[in-house]
């Protein structure tokens, strides 16, 4: 039985890129394209971003581990981390006619990790436990 990868950062965005760093690697050693990986770095960045950003409100005191595995010619990409729970699975995508005639900023992540992943899952476990799960067929 394989072993599954993981690397646990802080919730500061200063470590962002050591997950980047730890997805490009991993994607690299499955020999993904190159496009694919960038849509799955984007997404996983994206991911990390709002929980650090919405879920741990910039404190640095929390942690997200982040593990990766591959099963039937899927990377699965899952974001462990402690907090309320919020499914972005459930949430709709903007209006983008209206998005850009308010001139509005930010709040595209969401539906850019929808449009880039094949499957994305959520599950949230009493108390405080959250799980999101990025899939891409590769």
């Amino acid at each position: 039985m394989k072993k599954k990868d993981k690397i646990v950062i802080s919730s500061s965005t200063k470590n962002l890129h050591l997950v980047r760093e730890f997805i490009e690697k991993k994607g690299e050693s499955l020999n993904i394209e190159p496009n694919t990986l960038n849509q799955i770095l984007v997404s996983v960045d994206e991911a990390c971003t709002n929980i650090i950003k919405h879920n741990y409100k910039y404190d640095e005191n929390n942690e997200i581990e982040v593990e990766t595995d591959t099963k039937d010619k899927k990377f699965i990409i899952t974001l462990f981390y402690k907090g309320e729970e919020f499914d972005p699975t459930k949430k709709n995508n903007p209006d983008m006619k209206e998005y850009f005639a308010k001139f509005k900023v930010g709040g595209l992540g969401i539906p850019l990790m929808k449009k880039s992943m094949d499957s994305i899952e959520f599950n949230h476990t009493q108390p405080d436990l959250n799980s999101l799960t990025l899939i891409k067929v590769i």
